[in-house]
């Protein structure tokens, strides 16, 4: 499968999930990006999601610097006061003609936790057909756990 391909299939699965797709500067690269926003009974707020995916050969430090720049871009998009009832669950998908074990540990680090925002590296090997990203449990933002588990396993899913 080839990184087209991929992600014009990871567009349907975002619109069938409810998000509004496009295209957008995120950082130095251009990404589609999938928004929504949903009130997360578990959590008693209201969340705001942004899923932006990108192709291009990443470094182990395009890893962190991308999902720092996926970070400043859904704060920026969910234009929301952050806090007790709203907060942000964002995924920064880099997808990848093949990895290393450096770039495999640098997706699979716990996601990147700041005031009511998570965000979550997520690395698509594209020739071993594989998803690398962190599958543990978090205790800070524990109750929306299971709402961006499934919200990631909705959108983003193995090549086949």
């Amino acid at each position: 499968m080839t990184a087209p391909e991929y992600i014009e299939i990871t567009r349907r699965r975002m619109v069938e999930d409810g998000c509004e797709v496009g295209w957008d500067q995120v950082g130095p690269v251009q990404a589609m990006v999938g928004y929504r926003a949903k009130f997360v009974p578990a959590a008693m707020s209201r969340t705001h999601v942004v899923t932006a995916v990108a192709h291009f050969t990443p470094s182990a430090l395009d890893v962190d610097l991308y999902t720092r720049d996926v970070s400043t871009f859904a704060k920026r998009r969910s234009s929301s006061l952050r806090g007790m009832q709203s907060g942000v669950g964002a995924f920064a998908v880099i997808v990848a003609d093949g990895v290393t074990p450096e770039l495999v540990a640098a997706a699979t680090v716990k996601p990147r936790l700041e005031f009511a925002v998570i965000v979550q590296p997520v690395l698509v090997d594209l020739s071993a057909r594989e998803i690398h990203t962190f599958r543990g449990r978090r205790f800070i933002g524990a109750a929306l756990n299971g709402f961006l588990r499934r919200t990631l396993d909705a959108q983003i899913q193995a090549p086949v």
